[in-house]
C-alpha cells in the first residue's frame, strides 16, 4: 500500500500528460462521398490539421490561434478569415482523436462534412457542446465553418420523400441557416447585411404588461393575446442597433432548434422557416421564435425579404401558442 500511495501521483502525471497528447491530434476519416483518393485526401488533412491546430493552441495555453507555416494552404482566404472571426468570439476544441463522417458534395460546388464535436470555450455549460460543419472547395482546402444545426432536425428537413431537385434546395436551406446563425457568432455583420433585402421586413416581438391594448396597432396579425406588441424596423435601422449589440458584446451565442421549412403557397423560390432560437452574450439571453422568409429566386444569392421574432414566453409565463407564431403563410409579398 505504501508503494501504491508512493506512485499514484505519478501515475496520475503520465495519464495526464498521455491524454493531454492524444487530444491534440485529431484525425478526419472520410468514408463515402468523395471518389477521387487524392482530393479526398487533401480533405482529410486539411480538416485533421485545422481541428488539431484548435486544440493545440488550448493546450499551450495561447489566446490566439495561428496555423503553421506548412498548413496555411489547408484554407481558403474565406475559410481563415471565418476561423479568425469564430476564434475571436470563443475558443474551441475538439473533444475527440478520431472523427469518421461521410462527405456530402454541394449542389453549388464543393464539399461538406459535418458532426464534428467540438467544445466552446467561452459558452455556458448547457452551450458549451457544439457540432461544426465544414465545407470544401474543389481542391479540397476548407472554405467555411459553420456551427451545425441538431443532427436529428437537419435529416427531418432533407430526408423527405422529396424530388432530386427538392432535395438540393433543402440542402440550400440548411446551409443558408447554418451560415446565417454562424455570422451572429462571428458577428460578420458584413454578411449579415448583404443578405438582408434592402426592402426587407424586419418585426420584433416584445412582451409587455398592457390590459386594455388595441388589438388594432398589432402588426399584420390578430394575435389572442395581448401581452406582446410588435414594432417594425427598416434594414437600416436592424443593422445600426446589432453593430451597436456587437460592440458591446464579445461573445455572442446563437443556437437554432426545432427548425421548420415550408414552401410559399405561390412562388416556387419563395421559403419560409421557422425555428426557435436561444440567444446567449455577455449582456443579454433570450428565447424565441425566429422566422425568415427566404427568396431563391438567384440561387447563387438568396435574400431574406422577412424576419420577424417573437418571445417564447408571455408576460405570465404561459408558452406562446403554436398558431400565433408566424409562417409564410401570414405574409402577401
Amino acid at each position: 500500500m505504501k508503494y501504491l500511495k508512493f506512485y499514484l501521483p505519478i501515475l496520475l502525471t503520465v495519464w495526464s500528460v498521455c491524454a493531454v497528447a492524444q487530444l491534440d491530434r485529431v484525425d478526419i476519416k472520410l468514408k463515402d462521398g468523395v471518389s477521387d483518393s487524392t482530393l479526398k485526401s487533401t480533405m482529410e488533412y486539411s480538416a485533421s490539421r485545422l481541428l488539431s491546430a484548435f486544440n493545440e493552441t488550448i493546450i499551450s495555453g495561447k489566446s490566439k490561434i495561428k496555423l503553421p507555416a506548412e498548413d496555411s494552404e489547408i484554407l481558403t482566404k474565406d475559410g481563415a478569415r471565418i476561423m479568425q472571426e469564430l476564434w475571436n468570439s470563443s475558443a474551441m476544441i475538439c473533444p475527440v482523436s478520431t472523427v469518421t463522417e461521410k462527405c456530402i458534395q454541394l449542389p453549388s460546388g464543393g464539399y461538406q462534412v459535418r458532426n464534428i464535436p467540438v467544445t466552446l470555450m467561452a459558452a455556458d455549460e448547457s452551450d458549451e457542446e457544439q457540432e461544426l460543419v465544414l465545407n470544401f472547395d474543389a481542391k479540397g482546402h476548407v472554405d467555411n465553418i459553420m456551427i451545425a444545426l441538431d443532427e436529428h432536425r437537419y435529416i427531418d428537413v432533407i430526408s423527405q420523400n422529396i424530388s432530386v431537385t427538392e432535395f438540393h434546395r433543402r440542402q440550400s436551406i440548411v446551409d443558408f441557416v447554418e451560415n446565417f446563425r454562424t455570422a451572429y457568432n462571428r458577428k460578420d455583420i458584413d454578411y449579415i447585411e448583404k443578405v438582408f433585402s434592402d426592402n426587407a421586413l424586419i418585426i420584433t416581438g416584445k412582451v409587455v404588461k398592457v390590459k386594455n391594448q388595441d388589438a388594432s396597432s398589432m402588426l399584420y396579425k390578430a394575435l389572442s393575446t395581448q401581452q406582446i406588441t410588435y414594432q417594425k424596423q427598416s434594414k437600416g435601422e436592424y443593422i445600426t442597433n446589432l453593430k451597436a449589440c456587437f460592440k458591446k458584446n464579445k461573445f455572442i451565442n446563437v443556437r437554432f432548434e426545432d427548425l421548420e421549412v415550408m414552401r410559399h403557397p405561390k412562388r416556387d423560390d419563395l421559403f419560409g422557416v421557422t425555428i426557435k432560437q436561444y440567444w446567449n452574450s455577455d449582456s443579454y439571453s433570450d428565447v424565441g421564435y425566429l422566422f425568415l422568409m427566404i427568396d431563391f429566386e438567384d440561387e447563387n444569392n438568396p435574400s431574406i425579404q422577412v424576419r420577424t421574432w417573437q418571445p417564447d414566453k408571455y408576460a405570465d409565463g404561459q408558452p406562446i401558442k403554436r398558431d400565433e407564431i408566424f409562417t409564410v403563410n401570414d405574409f402577401n409579398l
